[in-house]
């Protein structure tokens, strides 16, 4: 790939993890109501709040963070992209991380 070819991956990694982040958004805050009301229970404002967070975050684990970390293809990314291409990468996760 050219210079421009990468930097329109680059451009399509950055879009995709913004994506799959609003729908994991969407679909905690479905996941949170359903447990309220499958449970009966009226949580808090607290209560939904840390329920809320802990959810999100680990289903950003699981569905983003787990890969974009990982060794393999951190070390692909490295290979294949630019210093300030990677920072570009890394300041995208930073605002969904």
């Amino acid at each position: 790939m050219d210079a421009a070819e990468r930097d329109t991956a680059i451009d399509n990694l950055i879009e995709l993890v913004v994506a799959v982040d609003g729908l994991l958004q969407k679909q905690t805050d479905l996941d949170v109501r359903n447990f309220a009301t499958s449970t009966g229970r009226a949580l808090t404002d607290d209560e939904n709040q840390t329920l809320h967070d802990s959810v999100q975050k680990a289903k950003r684990y699981t569905f983003i963070e787990s890969g974009v970390r990982h060794p393999n293809f951190l070390e692909l990314c490295g290979e294949v992209s630019t210093p300030a291409q990677q920072e570009r990468v890394q300041t995208a996760l930073a605002t969904v991380l």
